[in-house]
């Protein structure tokens, strides 16, 4: 009943019905926009058991990016409707300071390293492509940002903290896109 794949029945993937029951709450979020059933946030740190022959993790992965992606932008739109610009330029210009924070700090310090963690070098390539220049925010697309291939190695940079600012830079690309 749902459009993912399953892994080889001896490889590990995400738990079917965990899967499908997020998928389910967010499908009815977009239904009932009104509705505060789930948000952008939860679809980020949504986690799943791995179980021999579950679903794909990229594929779900992906798919979840996508889905968290179009409900922030959605999230965004709705707050400047009811709030206007100004809350919305405010936590920008939080989150612009955070990120600029990050991306001041020595390459070398900015997250800490992890065995198993995201290659050092994609990780790299992705900071390199984000900066913060009078005040905006520079960097591709938040989709994009949430989508970096960043790769894996044994002496790597913990995942969860590139997640954390990954988020972060989608974030501030999603007000600053709202904003004009």
């Amino acid at each position: 009943m749902t459009m993912f794949p399953k892994s080889q029945s001896d490889l590990m993937g995400y738990q079917p019905d965990q899967v499908d029951a997020l998928l389910t709450r967010i499908k009815i979020q977009f239904e009932a926009a009104g509705r505060s059933l789930i948000t952008s946030s939860i679809v980020s740190v949504s986690r799943f058991d791995l179980v021999p022959g579950g679903y794909q993790i990229m594929a779900v992965d992906n798919t979840l990016a996508r889905l968290g992606d179009s409900l922030e932008a959605r999230e965004v739109a709705e707050r400047m409707l009811r709030f206007g610009k100004s809350p919305v330029l405010t936590q920008l210009n939080h989150l612009l300071f955070e990120i600029a924070q990050v991306l001041g700090k020595n390459p070398n310090e900015r997250f800490s390293g992890q065995k198993n963690g995201y290659s050092k070098s994609q990780v790299a390539e992705l900071m390199n492509s984000i900066r913060v220049n009078r005040g905006k925010l520079v960097s591709p697309l938040p989709l994009e940002v949430r989508t970096w291939s960043l790769g894996s190695a044994r002496s790597g940079v913990s995942r969860s903290e590139v997640n954390a600012f990954c988020d972060l830079v989608a974030s501030a690309g999603h007000r600053q896109i709202a904003l004009g």
